[in-house]
């Protein structure tokens, strides 16, 4: 190689480092920030014989443990969750979700006001939760993203797309969407909003319990992944 294609190499190489250093996009990649997971438990009443499904709208019997910095329920960077141990029917068969649990160190950029919600339902009925609870962010970091899902089904026959939310900050959406199964949806999150500062967001809770579905417990995790 002559001497001056050695120093036009250079100076092309050198340029494409001072593009890379200087774009905004190739400088800062996205990465996970923070996580949390709400336990969602649904007690279930067997429906009573005869019965035809019907549609209610129920209240929160939810524990009285608040933690304003974080959900009592922290998950690792991997985007697994620790499942939370509940008592449950016979006939549940929960999807096993395992995850190296640590400290998080960001949990004040994330956050819920209840780290586990108690909904009672009947089977074959539909009930409707406003503002089950609320979600923080907490940065000035311009341009998140935060994305969510549940991390299992509740049971074979009673999956955890039975159960939708309609998050937003002051008004109510027309209708509420199925979250999806991280389990079964390849590991991955849905996107939820992408948003700048300080947000809260309202989420209401719908869940329809299959009329077959046995009396008892399930649960599952609402978990939400902040991103910029």
């Amino acid at each position: 190689m002559n001497a001056r294609l050695r120093v036009a190499l250079w100076l092309f190489l050198a340029a494409c480092v001072v593009v890379v250093g200087s774009s905004p996009v190739l400088a800062s990649l996205v990465q996970q920030r923070d996580q949390i997971a709400i336990t969602v438990v649904i007690n279930v009443t067997p429906a009573p014989v005869g019965m035809v499904g019907a549609s209610a709208s129920g209240g929160v019997a939810a524990r009285l443990h608040r933690d304003v910095r974080g959900s009592a329920d922290e998950v690792a960077v991997s985007g697994q969750v620790r499942q939370t141990v509940v008592a449950q029917s016979t006939a549940q068969k929960a999807i096993r979700v395992e995850a190296d649990v640590s400290p998080n160190p960001n949990a004040t950029l994330l956050y819920s006001d209840l780290p586990i919600v108690t909904i009672d339902a009947t089977a074959g009925t539909t009930v409707t939760v406003p503002c089950a609870y609320h979600v923080n962010v907490h940065t000035t970091t311009n341009n998140w993203q935060i994305k969510h899902g549940v991390s299992n089904d509740f049971a074979s026959g009673f999956v955890g797309g039975n159960l939708a939310n309609d998050s937003y900050l002051a008004t109510p959406l027309p209708t509420s969407t199925p979250f999806i199964v991280y389990a079964t949806n390849g590991g991955v999150w849905a996107p939820l909003a992408t948003n700048s500062g300080i947000k809260t967001y309202c989420v209401d809770l719908t869940i329809k319990v299959p009329l077959a579905v046995a009396g008892g417990a399930y649960s599952t995790n609402a978990v939400y992944t902040l991103y910029w």
